[in-house]
């Protein structure tokens, strides 16, 4: 396909279909007929030999594909206006955007809420698209299909950006009645903590937490007997066993609350950790994309630091 012999149009139009999921509303955005816009529709399908939308039980959505194609077009529209038209400023009150970020349920549980609560009153029509942030989350922002990357880091490739966000520690989450910890006086030692039965979380599946490197440079190691990438299951595992799950201090105290659980420093010595924000060098001049990620990092500031 060569990409002179593609009606650039039908990119436009094929943004506000998968914007608007339907062909009336597309039309009304367009302030188009609806039969140029099913037309449209029509040749879209021809063009990239794929129904685009398709009818469900919950209305037309997108197929795979599509869902594929819609970050890509929407920045290449994004900066080919910005382009044009290149002292214009972003107005987030009507700006339509949509944002994929990679994160974890731990800080997106933490940090989501937050900036949703303020998209919803400074740009009511920027969709985010969260997903959980795997292995392959950088190379997933350098081609294209993601926008952040909110997580701890490591090394990043020189052409990435990063901010810091806010900062946290590990704490244990324990019921309040397990009996170990009632012997020992509602203390949590090191013996006690050895004794038990443990929940890791691990984004990898692999490699050992940071409690188990302290605990091997002692020459020391615990049990595991259940891992998993998830920061929500830990909660009712322990709440309803004797195991124990070491977690950064800001959800456990959450979910500390609602389970009647206790939380704990460890019972070794642990520096803080950081969770940052992190994009590519193809987004950093986009006028949405620095619109957003500013915001998020000033609502991780003024509420989590």
């Amino acid at each position: 396909m060569n990409i002179r012999d593609i009606d650039l149009n039908l990119l436009v139009f094929l943004d506000a279909l998968l914007r608007e999921r339907s062909v009336t509303k597309a039309a009304q955005a367009m302030d188009i007929s609806q039969p140029a816009m099913s037309n449209a529709l029509r040749r879209l399908r021809t063009l990239l030999g794929d129904p685009v939308l398709v009818r469900t039980a919950g209305g037309m959505q997108p197929t795979a594909r599509a869902e594929q194609l819609h970050r890509p077009v929407r920045n290449a529209l994004s900066q080919m206006e910005a382009a044009i038209a290149p002292n214009r400023a972003f107005e987030p009150e009507t700006a339509h955007r949509l944002f994929t970020i990679l994160i974890t349920d731990y800080a997106a549980s933490v940090l989501m809420p937050r900036v949703v609560g303020v998209l919803e009153q400074e740009a009511p029509n920027i969709a985010l698209n969260i997903l959980s942030a795997g292995s392959d989350a950088i190379d997933q922002i350098e081609r294209g299909e993601a926008d952040f990357l909110v997580n701890r880091f490591g090394k990043l490739p020189a052409n990435f950006h990063q901010q810091r966000l806010w900062s946290d520690r590990l704490a244990c989450l324990i019921r309040k009645d397990h009996p170990a910890l009632v012997a020992a006086g509602g203390e949590l030692t090191l013996e006690t903590f050895l004794a038990q039965k443990h929940v890791l979380i691990t984004q990898t599946g692999v490699g050992l937490s940071r409690i188990d490197e302290e605990l091997a440079d002692r020459g020391l190691a615990r049990e595991i007997s259940v891992l998993t990438r998830h920061y929500q299951l830990p909660r009712e595992l322990v709440a309803n066993s004797n195991m124990i799950v070491a977690l950064p201090a800001r959800i456990a105290r959450y979910q500390a609350r609602h389970l009647g659980l206790a939380v704990l420093d460890p019972p070794v010595e642990l520096a803080e950790f950081h969770i940052g924000i992190a994009w590519g060098a193809l987004d950093h001049h986009d006028l949405a994309h620095r619109w957003l990620r500013e915001r998020i990092i000033a609502i991780a500031r003024e509420t989590l630091s």
